[in-house]
């Protein structure tokens, strides 16, 4: 597979993941219209409003990508600390800060982090909350989606932290 489609698969699934939870969670219902470029997939509301969303994957390393996506055989043990993927977590809401100006604005836009670190979950974020950067407003949501120990998925909104 090549990387642009790789990319293409990893956002989808995160954009499915993410309407399930919502949709279960809120009363105005969300549906994926289609994916595209900056950003990565546009929504439609109940009321037939769009709502882009920009999708990023958060890894603890760059090692963990790769042998999460099958380009390393194996991971070099190492001493694992949460803050570090606080660290990449904060990094990539400000690259996605920063890159949005880049983006169609014909309707407000959404960043949704997917964590696909085996490492640590939502409570382990949750607990280091006060070391999480503060979104500035540029997106409507920073919806962060993570498993916390288990198969099943959870949904926050960073910015009502």
């Amino acid at each position: 597979m090549h990387r642009y489609e790789e990319k293409h698969q990893l956002e989808r699934t995160a954009a499915r993941i993410f309407l399930r939870l919502y949709n279960v969670n809120h009363s105005g219902k969300l549906r994926l219209l289609y994916q595209r470029e900056k950003p990565d997939a546009v929504l439609q509301r109940h009321d037939q409003s769009l709502l882009g969303m920009e999708i990023t994957h958060l890894f603890y390393d760059s090692e963990e990508a790769k042998l999460l996506l099958g380009r390393s055989k194996g991971r070099v043990d190492s001493k694992e600390v949460v803050e570090m993927l606080i660290a990449e977590l904060n990094k990539r809401i400000q690259i996605k800060e920063a890159k949005i100006s880049q983006y169609e604005r014909d309707y407000p836009i959404a960043l949704l982090i997917r964590n696909v670190s085996e490492t640590f979950g939502m409570s382990d974020i949750l607990r280091a909350k006060e070391q999480l950067y503060k979104p500035q407003g540029r997106f409507t949501n920073v919806w962060f989606l993570s498993r916390d120990k288990t198969d099943e998925w959870l949904l926050k909104d960073l910015q009502q932290l």
